[in-house]
């Protein structure tokens, strides 16, 4: 079995596609099972899309840190790569129901678990993708902006009245209307790619 692990792990520590689809179509199924069997005792606290979330975040695990924990999988100690994986997301599992369970906000309703959004301090990977490549956006168009929109955008963000933006740019107060209606028009466009 190690014959058929070895390049599929040296594929998932070069991001390579294919290594990753072949590693979902054969321990997927495996460890949603494991997953399963652990959450199956405590229906209070999980519900199905709990599964995926957990999967999720073994995935997220063997990715952290560089792959470091991918990395520290060594076959020469005779554990199989689906083994250890098990384990892994038992682990996985195990603390979701930890977490879970300590959350103040779960409440249950009948025999139903309901969840109520609770205000989150730290925000998820998505979130903090997405609102890296819009400042990206944004400063490139910024960037692109001529100096005269840079300084009416800056003084348009300090919180100016338009009376004080047009007297301190020599400008109509129309003009600071129009002018900020397109630059903002702009950012919009920018900020949906």
């Amino acid at each position: 079995m190690y014959e058929l692990d070895a390049p599929l792990i040296e594929g998932l520590l070069q991001n390579e596609e294919e290594a990753w689809r072949a590693f979902h179509e054969r321990y997927s199924r495996q460890l949603l099972g494991v997953i399963s069997r652990v959450t199956r005792r405590f229906p209070q606290l999980t519900g199905t899309d709990h599964l995926e979330e957990i999967y999720a975040s073994l995935c997220l695990r063997l990715l952290k840190d560089d792959k470091r924990r991918l990395r520290s999988f060594d076959p020469a100690r005779g554990t199989p790569l689906g083994s250890w994986l098990c384990a892994l997301a038992r682990n996985c599992a195990h603390d979701f129901l930890r977490v879970h369970r300590r959350q103040p906000w779960l409440c249950k309703v009948s025999d139903d678990l309901a969840e109520v959004e609770a205000p989150s301090d730290t925000p998820d990977a998505f979130s903090v993708c997405s609102e890296r490549e819009q400042a990206r956006a944004l400063c490139h168009l910024v960037d692109g902006l001529s100096e005269r929109d840079r300084e009416f955008l800056g003084a348009y963000l300090q919180g100016f009245e338009p009376e004080q933006i047009a007297a301190q740019l020599g400008i109509s107060v129309s003009t600071v209307y129009s002018k900020k209606h397109k630059i903002l028009a702009r950012l919009e466009q920018a900020a949906q790619f």
